[in-house]
């Protein structure tokens, strides 16, 4: 039963998220605010927040963690170059993701992944958008 409850209050708080992200992500978009990266950079970003997805999915905590860290190292590393706001919200998203991960305990792992999962697919429309632009 509270697995449930914790199911309808993550999924709950992703809704708002997903509505944050996309308003922030248009205006981004129309003050041509985007992030700028090389196409080589953004496709290592993916494929970090991917294999950090994937140990999340198969219950690797750390590896997770250590992954999802060098994700977040290599945000701080666009963000010191061409400072964006969707880069250092989405960067904070990810932070806090990494904490929870850390923190909660085993039985509401899954839960915590779909967190996780969001903020993944948060990173690949940002990039879809900023390719697009």
């Amino acid at each position: 039963m509270i697995r449930n409850r914790a199911q309808l209050g993550m999924a709950m708080f992703l809704i708002s998220a997903t509505v944050f992200f996309f308003l922030l992500i248009l205006a981004s978009a129309y003050f041509r605010a985007m992030p700028r990266s090389t196409y080589h950079q953004g496709w290592v970003r993916i494929t970090l927040i991917a294999a950090s997805s994937f140990c999340v999915w198969r219950e690797w905590r750390w590896a997770a963690i250590g992954v999802g860290a060098a994700f977040l190292a290599t945000q701080a590393i666009l963000f010191g170059t061409t400072p964006s706001l969707l880069t250092a919200v989405h960067a904070f998203f990810v932070l806090a993701g990494l904490i929870s991960i850390a923190v909660v305990p085993a039985s509401t792992l899954k839960v915590m992944a779909l967190y996780w999962y969001f903020v993944a697919a948060v990173w690949v429309v940002i990039f879809v958008v900023a390719s697009q632009l």
